[in-house]
């Protein structure tokens, strides 16, 4: 992951990049007439309300609205541009790598190249959902790892293609299960390397499979997405090192893949409903 802050005495700008995906936040308290253009292909959600706001697209009419929290904008290749806004603005900037989204149009049987349609200031639930854990992780620096960051790529893109290419065709997707050899063999590796920030490539790479197909075959699998599984398995041997070894709790956390303490012992409560240290104690 690649991050960048910048500050201003007026903003806040957080950038993270993952792999397939760039997401930008900010807070901007600047009002007033202004020229600011947002980026092309980019999916946007606005979180604070507006009363009315001024914005045009390609330089076209320029229009006045409201803006509802939540409110989701897909630039596609137009341009953008913000006039004039009457308060505080927070938002989110996701940029998907075009790449990601042919590779899993291809995968389930949609023409390449994809162009997803332009549309802005409407609801759309997942996007938003999508928005707020992304916004969550860049806050965080990536506390989550890169398993999850990729997990809700995936999810996005997916929705993008059922829902704003415009195509009458739909994915096709395979919801066949990874047997039962290839299901051992990445359980086997996920055990080998719980104190790593594991991918979905990583995982995908080592039945053949691609990262897309894998996950949802792996899910087919066991019932749980990647990362949910892999959270339970480093949760399950924190237990173990918790009651059979003398390891600080700093220790234990980055034994099973959690280099922030606070982040480790936040996921040790919401799976046991119990701290590591209370754990411990209670042995």
């Amino acid at each position: 992951m690649l991050m960048h802050v910048s500050t201003q005495p007026s903003s806040l700008h957080l950038k993270a990049e993952w792999d397939g995906i760039t997401v930008e936040y900010g807070c901007l308290s600047a009002i007033g007439q202004f020229d600011f253009a947002m980026p092309k292909h980019a999916i946007s959600v606005a979180f604070a309300p507006h009363d009315r706001v001024t914005w045009s697209v390609d330089g076209g009419t320029t229009q006045t609205t409201a803006l509802p929290a939540g409110s989701v904008f897909i630039y596609s290749s137009r341009d953008f541009v913000w006039h004039q806004r009457e308060r505080e603005s927070e938002y989110i900037n996701m940029m998907l790598d075009p790449q990601v989204l042919n590779q899993v149009a291809s995968e389930n049987g949609l023409s390449t190249p994809v162009k997803i349609e332009h549309r802005v200031i409407f609801p759309d639930p997942t996007i938003l959902h999508v928005a707020q854990l992304l916004k969550s992780e860049v806050n965080s620096g990536g506390l989550a790892g890169k398993l999850y960051t990729e997990s809700l790529r995936n999810l996005l893109a997916v929705h993008l293609l059922r829902n704003y290419t415009g195509a009458v065709e739909k994915p096709t997707l395979d919801d066949s299960p990874l047997d039962t050899l290839k299901l051992n063999q990445v359980k086997d590796f996920i055990e080998q390397r719980l104190a790593e920030d594991l991918s979905i490539a990583d995982m995908a790479a080592v039945v053949h499979m691609s990262q897309f197909h894998f996950a949802r075959a792996f899910k087919t699998a066991t019932g749980q997405s990647p990362h949910r599984y892999l959270t339970q398995r480093r949760m399950e041997q924190a237990k173990v090192l918790l009651s059979v070894t003398r390891l600080s709790v700093a220790e234990v956390a980055y034994r099973v893949g959690f280099y922030n303490t606070s982040h480790f012992t936040a996921q040790f409560r919401k799976a046991t409903s119990t701290t590591p240290k209370a754990y411990r104690d209670s042995d």
